[in-house]
């Protein structure tokens, strides 16, 4: 048996083209489709937003180097070999003294922000099946989460269930709702019912909301929406709580992921203080404190946050999971081990190794029974 000693709790893929190939002559304007710009190589275009290709799979490289811009322009040819070659890719993770890696999309993220459930669900079912297919050649090392749309709950509840069938180990949904259907809503229910049961947790990627930009204010730049992406998370984890999902489904497990962790320990004392404001908000049935709540049952992914692991025996040090973001421009790839020994500076001497075993290995292992 092998011994695994770190793995990626937050890693992702490239769709290859073939995954939205005919979705625009179907569909029309709204979907997903694979473009190439002469100045700057292949685009995915949904509607009038557009995503570059060449950035999605070029971990090593730095924005600010000039090569870097020229490699993106390459489009799909100047990817890493190991997104769609799964032999490639178990070389990167030995590279990265990675043995196992959870598996989210990339452009995918873009698809959830569409409002045609049927082109979001045309898009995730040949996703699912071609990632399936790829971790299908290192299950020992490559672990999947399926795409699955909320749009449809009945739909949904069907797909979670194919899911646990083509082994994946968990599955990935909007992180944020669309306005008129806030997560606090109970026809979520049975999704989260069959999620609960199928043993699968709930990873709500950032930047994959039900509105494209995860319906952050209008009024704030670039610079401060992603520097405040994180009030979003923090929307969706307190609604989740305070309306009574955990509550009512205690063992459904989910993951808030690439949100990073530094604010976390400060929100939870916010909400526990605020739920004691007004209580009359809070569920009725609620017998924990909001944050007994979240170290119940969400997991935080993180790469290389410093500020998380000084708090994170009020975030929980069993509630934080570490992930490279492999194959991603702001990857940590190939230096993985190296930031995390820098990382874990930040935890006193005597705990060190205690955690980092732990964010790094038993958690992920715990949170999606790879044991």
């Amino acid at each position: 048996m092998t011994e695994w000693k770190c793995i990626s709790g937050d890693s992702h893929i490239v769709e290859p083209s073939e995954v939205f190939e005919g979705l625009y002559e179907k569909f029309g304007e709204k979907a997903p489709r694979i473009v190439e710009d002469p100045e700057r190589g292949h685009l995915l275009k949904v509607g009038a937003r557009t995503s570059l290709v060449g950035r999605f799979g070029i971990a090593g490289n730095r924005l600010d180097d000039p090569k870097t811009h020229e490699l993106m322009k390459q489009g799909y040819a100047g990817l890493r070999k190991g997104v769609f070659d799964p032999a490639e890719r178990l070389k990167d993770q030995d590279i990265d003294g990675v043995d196992m890696e959870i598996v989210y999309p990339s452009m995918c993220m873009a698809v959830f922000g569409i409002d045609d459930p049927r082109i979001v669900s045309a898009a995730f079912s040949r996703y699912n099946d071609w990632l399936a297919e790829y971790c299908g050649h290192a299950p020992d090392r490559l672990k999947g989460l399926a795409c699955i749309s909320l749009h449809d709950i009945e739909e949904a509840v069907q797909e979670l269930e194919q899911a646990a069938k083509k082994g994946f180990v968990g599955v990935s949904v909007t992180c944020t709702p669309p306005r008129d259907r806030p997560f606090s809503d109970s026809s979520y229910d049975p999704f989260w019912r069959a999620a609960e049961e199928t043993g699968l947790p709930v990873t709500m990627h950032i930047f994959t909301g039900a509105i494209p930009g995860m319906d952050l204010p209008d009024t704030w730049d670039p610079i401060q929406k992603y520097a405040l992406a994180l009030s979003a998370g923090a929307v969706t984890i307190g609604t989740l709580i305070t309306s009574g999902v955990c509550h009512r489904f205690p063992n459904l497990k989910f993951v808030p992921t690439e949100w990073e962790t530094g604010w976390v320990a400060h929100y939870l004392e916010r909400l526990d203080h605020a739920a004691y404001r007004t209580p009359e908000v809070l569920s009725p049935d609620l017998d924990m404190e909001p944050s007994e709540y979240f170290q119940r049952q969400f997991y935080m992914t993180f790469e290389d946050d410093r500020v998380g692991l000084r708090t994170a025996d009020i975030i929980g040090e069993n509630n934080l999971v570490w992930g490279s973001d492999y194959p991603h421009h702001d990857s940590i790839w190939p230096h993985s081990q190296e930031v995390l020994d820098r990382t874990f500076l930040e935890v006193p001497e005597d705990r060190r190794a205690d955690y980092r075993r732990k964010m790094t290995l038993d958690n992920v292992v715990r949170l999606y029974n790879l044991s």
